[in-house]
């Protein structure tokens, strides 16, 4: 019988058994890689499933009147910018499942030292080393994605998405577990050649600091210039870099203080706290990783409440002031009429409706949009000393029903009767309706030729159809395009509202001849013999730095298209004019404005837009009103809606990756107090009970925690200040500037951060509760056996 060999290490390293024994040692820190494999797989399926959900309900329900192929412009523009910015929730998975996963390989090299010196001695080589370690990520890899894919299948109903959905997702899951394994092999790899403390060390050196923090501050500074809708990596990586930077600052802090601490706390008398603070200085290499992954999730909770706030305040302020009203119809080229805004103002869920003017406008060779509701924006404190065009209308009370003018005629050419007056003079009343809505009406009536060569007209007109209570602001009138030259002089000599009394109207004109053949009798404008006088208005900054003008300041413009002109005297300046389409654009009321016309013409240019104030949910209503033209109304735009998608995704990124540091934070809390076994036998010996043992562990890792979760949220703040505005500027289409200013979701930040702390709390507790166990049958020299 011969001899048994012994068996070699060529023999037994590559057997299945050896992958399966080495395993299963250290099972529950791969089970812990595997478990945070599939929490990231899990995520960044329902994050894509969410975003799929609300891009097709944005693409469900088109705004009321919008033509297909608008709503189809917005759409895909929405799509390209969310293309754009969602990698940034993958890379964020990413960056904190592959942080999760190398801490817990360096775990798991530190934890195998023996068991690597072992195989080495029996002439294990560095391929088989990365066969045993590529086994094993491969596992954790695969039962990662096995776990993962279904779990974001069986959650995904909760995010508004169908499990088929996600399950859709499956290929970004694969790459995603894919990826983990990877970053799992190497980080095995790569810690097996050096020691954890000098790794450890590593992290909290300044070199590191300076490299982050320098990566950051250059995505801040590159940030402002990205556009929505293009592929900007800066869109993609700011979030990741920014929040790295926040939490390597945040170990450095806490690095550079717990010496410190440890100082003044050895001045305490008793073992408490002086110990637990000694033990956190002295160890701070190794606890660098839970400080670290806390850090970082606490920064990403402070970031995605920030996200959320800013998004949701920027998008609708942004929507309110390019619409500049709750709901808004533009009717142009037709006016809106006194009967329009009746209609409006009737339908169920609007509360009031008023007309304004949106006109584009020339000032030299600069485009400019003018913006005239019939209540313009104030302008502030600032007053202005420029005579401005006013107008008082004269009521034509409540129980009018039309307007009369009576008015004689007369030619100076033919004072003796000797020709006869050319009858056909047309007169005309501008009226406004309750809500300021102007209105040129036609009157009809009888000549009478009396003997002394002149003509007496008697006309009337009914009220437009509308909503009273009228007034009355001018009476034109105009000579037939065929009269031949001749002038004809104008006096009213009665005007009365049908139905009510007389007014206290009187005024006359000249017209034909070498007069414009159209002139106003009568106007109610406060100073006519001032000439033309400009209208106070508010001015875009831009427009203003564009002109080289400032408050005070004077300008002429030409309404486009027309000859009309006007002028403006500068009140106020101001970022963005509500209800402009661009930067370049200024506001003035339409009650000035008119008064500002018919200063220069007997004739205006009319309202063309109406705009109301109610629930958006009215807008179907509206615009079948308004004969089914399109509504703008004041929430985000079909683009911004779609990026808005980006506001469940973070809220589900941030979810997965709370899981993510409590799963990691308890597997790299149950390896240290297995590295720290031996210690609980000496302490033991020099008098300090289990239930101490329990209770400094619980110090020392309550505040390593709580000064992460702190810290991380403080610069989380800090970063999210300094990114957030421009990142949503620069994700979202049609977010103004002046719209987009920092805000908080402070009860979302300070839920999640409690969850945090609740779960990092159990694991605390259930550290304690090991020590003190183990400690009670710990004895000095042990871990030596």
């Amino acid at each position: 019988m011969h001899p048994r060999r012994p068996a070699t290490p060529e023999s037994g390293l590559a057997t299945a058994t050896l992958v399966w024994k080495r395993a299963r040692l250290r099972l529950g820190l791969l089970a812990a890689a595997s478990a945070t494999v599939a929490v990231a797989v899990a995520t960044v399926i329902l994050v894509q499933a969410a975003l799929g959900a609300a891009v097709a309900a944005a693409s469900a329900d088109p705004p009321a009147g919008v033509p297909a192929d608008e709503f189809a412009a917005g759409l895909a523009q929405g799509e390209r910018a969310l293309a754009a910015s969602a990698p940034a929730l993958w890379l964020l998975v990413a960056l904190l499942g592959g942080t999760a996963v190398a801490q817990i390989a360096r775990l798991l090299t530190a934890a195998r030292e023996h068991e690597t010196l072992t195989l080495r001695a029996r002439g294990a080589s560095r391929s088989q080393a990365w066969g045993l370690d590529g086994a094993e990520s491969l596992a954790v890899g695969v039962v990662g994605a096995l776990l993962g894919i279904p779990l974001g299948a069986l959650v995904a109903p909760l995010t508004g998405a169908t499990p088929l959905t996600a399950l859709a997702s499956w290929p970004i899951g694969i790459g995603t577990a894919t990826a983990l394994a990877l970053i799992l092999l190497l980080a095995l790899r790569r810690a097996a050649r050096a020691s954890a403390t000098a790794r450890g060390a590593r992290l909290t050196t300044g070199a590191l600091v300076i490299v982050v923090l320098a990566a950051a501050a250059l995505v801040i500074w590159q940030l402002p210039a990205a556009r929505p809708g293009g592929a900007d990596p800066v869109v993609a990586f700011a979030p990741a870099v920014v929040l790295a930077a926040a939490a390597v600052l945040a170990l450095a802090v806490v690095g550079a203080a717990a010496p410190v601490a440890a100082l003044i706390a050895g001045r305490a008398r008793g073992v408490v706290p002086a110990l637990p603070a000694r033990q956190i200085a002295r160890r701070i290499g190794t606890s660098a990783v839970a400080v670290l992954l806390v850090s970082l999730v606490a920064a990403q909770v402070a970031f995605a409440a920030s996200y959320t706030a800013t998004w949701r305040g920027a998008a609708t302020a942004s929507a309110a002031l390019r619409s500049g009203s709750d709901l808004r119809v533009d009717l142009a080229p037709q006016p809106a009429r006194p009967r329009d805004l009746t209609a409006a103002a009737g339908v169920p869920g609007i509360d009031a409706a008023v007309p304004a003017l949106v006109a584009q406008t020339e000032i030299g060779t600069i485009a400019a949009e003018l913006v005239a509701p019939t209540t313009s924006p104030d302008a502030g404190p600032a007053s202005v000393d420029e005579a401005t065009a006013s107008a008082t209308p004269v009521p034509l009370g409540d129980g009018a029903t039309g307007i009369g003018v009576a008015a004689t005629l007369s030619d100076p050419s033919t004072a003796d009767g000797s020709a006869p007056i050319f009858p056909s003079v047309t007169l005309s009343a501008l009226l406004l309706d309750g809500v300021g809505t102007p209105i040129s009406v036609t009157l009809d009536g009888a000549v009478a030729i009396v003997p002394d060569g002149t003509l007496t007209v008697t006309a009337t007109a009914p009220l437009p159809e509308g909503d009273g209570p009228w007034s009355l602001l001018a009476i034109a009138a105009a000579a037939p395009t065929n009269y031949l030259g001749r002038t004809v002089d104008i006096a009213l000599t009665d005007v009365t509202a049908v139905g009510a009394t007389a007014l206290a109207v009187d005024g006359s004109t000249t017209i034909g001849g070498a007069h414009p053949d159209a002139a106003l009798a009568w106007s109610a404008v406060d100073d006519p013999d001032a000439g033309a006088l400009p209208v106070a208005a508010t001015v875009s900054t831009v427009l203003a730095q564009r002109l080289g003008l400032s408050v005070g300041d004077v300008f002429e413009f030409r309404y486009e298209g027309t000859g009309r002109r006007g002028a403006v005297v500068i009140a106020a300046l101001v970022d963005d004019v509500p209800g402009a389409a661009g930067p370049l654009a200024f506001t003035t009321g339409l009650d000035s404005l008119l008064a500002s016309q018919l200063q220069r013409d007997p004739t205006i240019t009319p309202a063309n837009s109406v705009w109301a104030t109610g629930d958006p949910a009215a807008a179907p209503q509206l615009s079948a009103a308004l004969g089914d033209r399109p509504v703008l109304t004041a929430t985000p735009s079909t683009a911004a809606a779609v990026v808005g998608a980006m506001v469940p995704a973070w809220q589900i990124a941030t979810a997965g990756a709370v899981l993510l540091a409590l799963l990691a934070a308890l597997a790299i809390v149950r390896t240290l107090a297995g590295a720290r076994r031996a210690e609980l036998g000496v302490l033991r010996a020099l008098g300090l009970t289990a239930g101490t043992q329990a209770r400094m562990r619980a110090a020392e890792l309550s505040a390593l925690f709580a000064a992460a979760l702190v810290l991380g949220a403080g610069v989380g703040l800090l970063t999210a200040a300094l990114v957030v505005p421009n990142l949503v500027r620069a994700t979202t289409p049609g977010v103004l500037a002046s719209a987009t200013t920092w805000a908080i979701d402070g009860v979302a930040m300070l839920t999640t951060l409690g969850v945090l702390a609740a779960g990092l709390a159990a694991v605390v507790v259930l550290s304690a509760f090991a020590v003190g166990r183990s400690s009670r049958a710990a004895l000095v020299g042990e871990e030596s056996r």
